[in-house]
């Protein structure tokens, strides 16, 4: 025991934490499931040791995650040794008994967790897949795209479409369950420009309330061959999404808007959904991502994480999962590329896992103090 703790000891400690929001105007507004978005607002954390940095980020979904990290994190981050991952969290974890760790605290613990397996890829010089026993393997990307905006919402999708083709992508995504007439034409048209063999897939976003609902919409749209039907629910009726997925012929995928691993664990179980979708910047970091997927890789399900590549790519590549999602800069619905000072390798539909340190991101500094959000007052 003496010796273990001697080894732990010689890890340099953590001696500082930073955190700050940003604030990225987009190119164009989009309407996402009713409600109109003109910014994206994310919240950042780094955490330093021996000279070396970590960087986690997230959403902040408009909750105050900089205060949550400040108030509830940053003290049981100082003085531990940087690879005291696991300890940090279950603590984090204990200390919110009393309150809860959804919402606002579960980002808060994603994005330091984030950060702190950053930090830990720098300090090893090795990136994050090869530190969690993966390989630089190519990794399937789907497209995000057809958010409803102002103009034609048919002839968005067609262009949209044609773009992304064009660049090599096979795999898409679109909205659903607005409003059932239009959206049977949008995936009409997305069919007809990527033709029969392309992978076509719907988020819903949360639009029904039933099963009954959720299936009577899939019926009118199953001649399109869709691959599965994302959200139909919302996070608070996973049981409904696990009861369309075992009780009829509709694939669901579902888990983004689940703060919990253990939630993330029955949707990979025995009787889970079609495909699980995690998400590391919400289900409480790397630590809750790996905690959460184990019985979805034991059981053989699709793993397909929601969004933010640049974290779920490395864990792919690490632990298996069917594709990304990325939203291609030319259909760019998140802003997240102006903070990057240099772009990930996409090639014909598929991103390549860097070499470099961590997480493998190269941020312009420059451009997080530009956007940075002004702290109130």
């Amino acid at each position: 025991m003496a010796a273990g703790n001697d080894k732990q000891a010689q890890v340099p400690p953590i001696e500082w934490l930073e955190t700050w929001c940003v604030t990225i105007p987009l190119d164009r507004p989009l309407i996402v499931f009713g409600r109109p978005v003109t910014t994206r607002e994310f919240v950042f954390v780094r955490v330093g040791a021996a000279g070396k940095v970590g960087t986690g980020f997230a959403f902040t979904r408009g909750l105050p995650i900089d205060t949550v990290i400040r108030r509830q994190l940053e003290s049981l981050v100082i003085g531990q040794p940087a690879s005291a991952i696991r300890q940090i969290w279950t603590t984090a974890r204990s200390t919110m008994r009393m309150i809860g760790e959804g919402g606002s605290f579960a980002r808060a613990l994603a994005v330091v967790d984030i950060a702190l397996w950053d930090l830990l890829g720098h300090m090893l010089g090795a990136p994050l897949w090869q530190l969690l026993g993966g390989s630089s393997r190519a990794v399937p990307c789907l497209a995000i795209c057809g958010y409803y905006g102002k103009g034609d919402h048919v002839a968005d999708v067609r262009h949209e479409a044609e773009q992304l083709a064009t660049q090599g992508y096979t795999r898409f995504k679109i909205p659903f369950g607005a409003d059932l007439d239009l959206d049977i034409r949008r995936i009409a048209a997305l069919r007809d420009v990527v033709g029969p063999h392309a992978l076509v897939a719907l988020d819903a976003g949360a639009a029904f309330n039933s099963v009954k609902a959720a299936q009577a919409a899939w019926r009118q749209i199953e001649q399109f061959d869709i691959a599965f039907l994302e959200d139909p629910f919302s996070a608070n009726e996973w049981n409904l999404a696990l009861h369309l997925a075992n009780t009829t012929t509709v694939p669901v995928a579902f888990g983004e808007s689940l703060a919990s691993p253990a939630a993330i664990q029955r949707l990979g179980g025995t009787q889970g959904i079609d495909v699980v979708r995690p998400d590391a910047t919400h289900q409480l970091g790397v630590t809750g991502y790996i905690q959460g997927v184990a019985p979805a890789l034991e059981h053989g399900r699709a793993l397909f994480p929601h969004y933010f590549p640049d974290i779920h790519a490395p864990l792919v590549a690490a632990f298996g999962g069917m594709m990304i999602e990325e939203s291609p800069t030319a259909v760019d619905t998140v802003g997240l590329y102006r903070l990057r000072a240099t772009q990930p390798a996409i090639r014909n539909g598929y991103w390549y896992p860097n070499g470099e340190p961590g997480f493998g991101i190269h941020w312009d500094d420059h451009a997080l103090q530009q956007f940075r959000t002004p702290t109130p007052s």
